[in-house]
């Protein structure tokens, strides 16, 4: 309510040919990807809906070489882990995933569920590489994904999609949108449900999700937006096999009757105010609360609540600045979390019970400058200080505090149109998760993990047909958190293995990106992209040794072929080199096996016999029914990835 009295106060590509006029909300200052001085990928709604792809993580796994997935549900959305490339276990827990303002990262070691938002709903997918803490704080210490639903135009136009295939797989989808340019009025609705029976014994799902928001624009450009969330991911857990079981049969399980449950909704507000020509004001609010229930390994079972408050003022300047063109920004974050869980169950120790309350209080402050020297030349400096406040009524230390420091620096340099090259400093950090200090059984504190990170690289189009981008990078961490299966603890007078710890090697990751793009419209196109990363510890105890799941080189492509002006043919493949299992900092297991996987379609939209509007697609997963995994923990639990499989999908846009 308080939104809506100040705002009526207030009124008084993928394919980088397709970027110049996009705007990158991720910026904070409305830049377009050519102004931003790191590696960003756009995909839009027409790429999105000419993917193929079944949902988000179907999508980023083909698209994208400089992310890795992880399917621990074989093909359910809702279990499926991404996080960039050099990042092993819980890499999650650095790349931030945002939705319309809403982080899908929870602040306990639950990956984003990136089924959350379905792919008919989305505007489009705003991909940065590199560190943003500075404008977005603790979880992006290497990159950002922001997904858009909010409308691009005025007009009322929608969609209905229906799909089905394989292991009993089916689900709807719907979206409306549209506006009064007049009134400056925008809105827009989607919602969706999916069931499956799953790939593997056990490992079924049902997902619901609902959206929406309406937005109002003044003639000044001042806007408020509010927006509403809703998700239910109902999943059964189908666990880990041994490699000889894996080999035997991969649809088995280990024979549990687990699930996985996970509620989320949430409210999201955001007035915008123009003062003048050079002055904005900016207030974000987001209100969510996410409700866990499980069952794993046959007998334990946790119910734990998790409540989210953020509120962020930031003041926007574009004035001149000794002559010179500049843009800055100064902000406060504060957020609140709180988790209130309980765990039990009963197994050869015996029947066990914990229950705690863990309470995170974050306050930060912000400021980003972008000085243009020339109309060719910019440099752009930026700084955050935050501190947090911790409260766990389980850990051994129940109250902490951290003081957390980010900045960075950066050269862009445009000589050409359709060229820009870019060179970045970057300091980040990030904050241990809750339940990483909740179950941390030692007196000795966690620390939060810090790093800087260099980028260099340049983004390039050519002709209007051709796109080439590169990036190269190194990294280091400091006290990056792992957890260890083989650290020993005792407790109660039993002995335990397995506890959560800053890893007694700094981390060094030296790579680099390279992408080629190729489209001509109604004919063809092709997307070629290679990811090598060298990810190893350097020097304490585990020095030389390869980070576990990580693979050195990642290979995709992306593409299609129009049959005629209505029809046409698409594909994909990944290729990923093998790699060392999780916990295996000593490098004492066997490897992850590398793997290739292949994807074909068809797309057919009529155009005759009042059948505009109508797009009919077929999907064929995992062609040639590769056996993989791309999670394995100790060289012995494999967690199989889904064998071929098809779908087919109809859907009418109006």
């Amino acid at each position: 309510m308080n939104a809506i009295v100040i705002a009526a106060a207030l009124a008084a590509t993928n394919y980088v040919a397709q970027l110049a006029p996009v705007v990158v909300e991720a910026s904070r200052l409305g830049k377009s990807p050519m102004d931003i001085p790191a590696s960003v990928e756009v995909i839009g709604r027409d790429e999105i809906a000419s993917s193929g792809a079944r949902d988000v993580a179907d999508l980023l796994h083909k698209q994208f070489a400089s992310l890795d997935l992880a399917h621990l549900g074989a093909n359910n959305p809702a279990l499926t882990q991404i996080a960039p490339r050099g990042f092993g276990e819980n890499g999650f827990g650095r790349l931030l995933v945002v939705v319309d303002g809403e982080r899908l990262n929870s602040p306990d070691m639950n990956s984003p569920n990136l089924a959350q938002i379905g792919l008919g709903s989305i505007e489009r997918i705003e991909i940065l590489h590199g560190s943003q803490n500075v404008l977005h704080g603790d979880v992006g210490s290497a990159g950002m994904i922001n997904i858009i639903t909010d409308p691009d135009d005025w007009r009322t136009h929608g969609s209905i999609e229906l799909h089905g295939g394989s292991w009993n797989t089916f689900g709807a989808s719907a979206s409306l949108r549209g506006g009064d340019e007049e009134s400056g009025a925008r809105w827009w609705t989607h919602g969706g449900w999916d069931h499956s029976d799953g790939y593997r014994h056990n490992s079924g799902f049902d997902i619901y999700s609902a959206g929406g928001g309406f937005r109002h624009e003044f003639e000044n450009g001042s806007y408020l937006r509010l927006s509403a969330f809703y998700s239910d991911a109902d999943s059964e857990l189908p666990g880990y096999l041994s490699k000889a079981q894996w080999r035997r049969d991969a649809k088995a399980s280990d024979g549990y009757d687990d699930f996985y449950r996970r509620t989320t909704y949430g409210l999201n507000a955001t007035v915008s105010c123009n003062v003048d020509d050079e002055n904005t004001l900016r207030l974000v609010q987001t209100l969510s609360r996410r409700h866990l229930q499980s069952r794993g390994y046959g007998y334990w079972y946790t119910d734990y609540d998790i409540y989210s408050y953020g509120f962020t003022p930031e003041w926007i300047n574009t004035a001149r600045l000794l002559s010179f063109e500049n843009e800055f920004i100064l902000g406060v974050t504060f957020r609140y979390d709180r988790n209130d869980a309980a765990n039990w169950g009963r197994s050869s120790y015996g029947f066990s019970r914990s229950k705690y309350a863990y309470d995170r209080q974050t306050m930060g402050f912000y400021g980003q400058d972008t000085l243009h020297l020339t109309d060719n030349i910019a440099i752009e400096v930026g700084g955050r200080y935050e501190r947090s406040w911790n409260k766990c009524t389980m850990a051994a230390s129940p109250r902490r505090a951290y003081d957390l420091v980010a900045f960075d620096a950066a050269l862009l340099f445009t000589p050409a149109d359709g060229l820009k090259t870019y060179f970045k400093y970057s300091n980040f950090y990030r904050m241990p998760f809750i339940d990483e200090v909740a179950f941390h059984s030692r007196d000795d504190l966690l620390s939060p993990e810090r790093g800087f990170r260099v980028d260099v690289g340049f983004e390039w189009t050519a002709l209007e047909e051709f796109s080439f981008a590169g990036n190269a990078y190194v990294s280091r961490t400091k006290d990056e958190i792992f957890y260890n299966s083989l650290y020993p603890y005792s407790s109660f007078g039993w002995l335990y293995y397995g506890d959560n710890e800053n890893s007694p090697s700094p981390v060094m990751r030296e790579g680099f990106d390279l992408r080629i793009g190729w489209e001509r419209d109604k004919v063809a196109g092709l997307t070629v992209a290679y990811s090598f990363v060298d990810a190893e510890f350097d020097g304490g105890d585990y020095d030389g040794n390869d980070v576990p799941m990580v693979a050195a080189s990642v290979v995709s492509a992306n593409g299609r072929v129009w049959l005629w002006d209505e029809c046409f043919v698409f594909g994909s493949y990944r290729f990923r080199t093998k790699c060392r299992s999780t916990s295996d900092f000593r490098n004492e297991y066997g490897y992850i096996p590398s793997c290739g996987i292949f994807s074909l379609g068809l797309q057919y939209s009529p155009s005759f016999c009042g059948m505009e509007g109508l797009k009919f697609s077929f999907v064929v997963d995992n062609l040639f029914d590769k056996e993989y995994c791309d999670y394995v923990t100790y060289g012995a639990n494999y967690w199989p990835a889904a064998g071929r499989s098809f779908m087919f999908s109809v859907r009418y846009e109006f």
